[in-house]
């Protein structure tokens, strides 16, 4: 090889890996999915691999197991919290949705990724000729061979580049051909840059930017169903308080009138009781047991429900412990100051589903911006250099019509030849297109025009929705702070009652009747104040969740629920930051 051979190969080496690392470079791959450029060491490893899925399924979790204790499962608000949190399966298949849509992130650089293409052909054809003048035989026989690389890339500006090197190869039984075999080679760099349309990189960037905003679209949808699935657990907790409670109202109504109906036995033996009051008091006891029951397998279908929110047993048989709920009522006492304007500012900010719409109308402004570019004629301007080469074996003609063979050259002459630029050739050319009427992009404009304005009364007609959310649950919460104090005065009246109707019928001034309806009045009185302290409870979650503060009050972190990963993350509520100065 020569020495300018040598240099020409030098140089195209310098040529390919300055294209290569433009292309690695200028592709701009989203950051985070790690996938290596081909054909740098990797490639295959990276974009071939099957990928890993973020959930690890195990039977039960560590910290289920560890609440367990002596056949109970004794658990608080925050930890049914927590277990929803790491075993709900419809917590774990949530997670995916948000992983899900950044695959779409990755598929928008898809349009800039830098395309390496490479094609091999070899083919003879064999052509019969009318006359033997131009080629010199009666059958012209071609053994073609090519072989063809080529580099391109689109740039986000729009920009798109492309270098081309071409071969082609041919041995023929052409008498006339001065070469033959010859090598026809050429090197071509071309660059195309649109000047109006889709010019910028909004137009070459929109799937992309709308793909972002989509991902954090499933991020607070991921949080919307998981404050709901959070405000569900939340319910059945405190429905589940109520119902063991319930069962303790109603066992001691059933001792009451055990006892009552003892006592007239006794009198009933000593004749100073009508044997008829026996009957009353046991058809009393029958109806207190069919309460009782009812209460209990109501206790047993609360514990159900939570044992599927809290574990991915698929038989919930699996977890033998009873469900202990050891948390205590709130204290009507708390959250009197409570602003609520402050309130409804802060939800109308924090709601996952404002943040939704907020994101949405982001994406319809990029499409209106984008249709607005598509407008515009089509403007294009094309710059191409490039050089061509010949070689092969010479031939030296004799005046008899026969030849002699000559100087050969071969592909490293081509190569100082296409270097040397002794046949270049180069060209401009600026590209006018422009629509006439342009009615499909007019009618795009406009759909998005109107999309985006239709978003925007969406949004308001949430904002006032939600408003409306953080007032009903206001009302509620201060209702079920009076129905407390109305139910402790109905009960201590009650208690009152049933002692002085016992004492008439001690003094024989009353029937079993009206003491076994006191003893009754009682038990719904005692049932009722619980009730109250309960939905208390209950609607002071609510209106966390009408504020959209039910994550924050339980130091729970949107990564780390999509993540799965909760180790050493404790779910118990804290007190967050009061919006914009707003005091409990």
């Amino acid at each position: 090889m020569t020495q300018r051979g040598c240099a020409s190969m030098k140089w195209l080496r310098r040529w390919m890996t300055l294209a290569l690392v433009c292309g690695v470079v200028g592709g701009q791959c989203p950051k985070g999915f790690g996938q290596s450029a081909f054909p740098l060491p990797g490639w295959f490893k990276d974009n071939v691999k099957r990928p890993k899925t973020i959930d690890q399924e195990k039977a039960a979790s560590d910290f289920l197991n560890s609440l367990m204790k002596d056949g109970k499962l004794g658990l608080s608000e925050a930890d049914a919290i927590r277990l929803v949190l790491e075993n709900n399966l419809d917590v774990v298949a949530d997670r995916y949705d948000p992983r899900l849509s950044e695959y779409d992130i990755e598929r928008g650089y898809a349009l800039f990724d830098p395309k390496l293409s490479f094609t091999l052909s070899a083919g003879r054809n064999t052509i019969p000729q009318s006359n033997i003048v131009v080629s010199g035989v009666a059958a012209l026989s071609n053994l073609n061979h090519s072989a063809n690389v080529s580099f391109s890339q689109l740039f986000q500006t729009g920009t798109r580049y492309a270098i081309t090197y071409n071969n082609f190869r041919q041995s023929s039984n052409n008498l006339r051909n001065l070469l033959n075999p010859f090598l026809s080679s050429s090197l071509t760099a071309s660059i195309s840059q649109p000047l109006l349309r889709n010019f910028g990189y909004l137009p070459n960037r929109r799937p992309i930017l709308i793909a972002r905003n989509n991902k954090e679209i499933s991020d607070h949808i991921f949080a919307q169903r998981l404050i709901a699935l959070v405000n569900q657990v939340q319910t059945l907790y405190w429905n589940m308080v109520f119902a063991r409670e319930d069962i303790k109202v109603k066992q001691r109504s059933l001792d009451l009138a055990a006892k009552t109906n003892e006592d007239n036995k006794r009198q009933v033996e000593i004749g100073t009781l009508a044997p008829i009051e026996v009957v009353k008091s046991e058809s009393e006891i029958a109806n207190r047991k069919e309460e009782l029951i009812r209460a209990k397998f109501l206790l047993e279908q609360f514990d159900d429900q939570i044992k599927k929110c809290v574990s991915s047993f698929s038989d919930l048989s699996k977890i033998t412990a009873v469900i202990d709920p050891i948390d205590k009522t709130l204290s009507p006492a708390n959250f009197k100051d409570f602003d609520l304007a402050q309130a409804v500012s802060y939800a109308i900010e924090a709601r996952p589903e404002i943040k939704q719409l907020k994101k949405d109308i982001e994406n319809q402004e990029i499409n209106v911006r984008y249709f607005r570019n598509q407008l515009l004629p089509s403007v294009n301007l094309d710059l191409s250099y490039g050089t061509s080469a010949l070689a092969g074996q010479n031939r030296i003609f004799r005046p008899d019509g026969t030849f002699l063979l000559g100087p050969s050259s071969g592909w490293n002459d081509n190569l100082s030849t296409l270097f040397g630029h002794d046949f270049a050739n180069y060209s401009a050319s600026v590209t006018v297109d422009i629509p006439i009427t342009n009615r499909a992009a007019k009618a795009d404009f406009a759909r998005a025009n109107f999309s985006k304005y239709q978003a925007e009364k969406r949004l308001a007609a949430l904002e006032q929705q939600i408003a409306l959310e953080v007032r009903n649950a206001h009302t509620e919460l201060e209702m079920n702070r009076a129905r407390i104090e109305a139910a402790q005065k109905s009960r201590e009246l009650a208690e009152r009652n049933l002692e002085a109707e016992q004492k008439k019928f001690q003094l024989g001034t009353s029937t079993i009747r009206f003491v076994l309806e006191e003893q009754r009045n009682l038990a719904v009185a005692q049932s009722n104040e619980v009730r109250a302290l309960v939905d208390f409870t209950k609607a002071k979650n609510d209106l966390d969740r009408a504020v959209g503060k039910t994550l924050e009050v339980h130091n729970i972190r949107i990564e780390n629920a999509l993540g799965g990963n909760f180790q050493g993350q404790s779910a118990r509520p804290v007190e967050p930051p009061r919006p914009n100065g707003a005091t409990r």
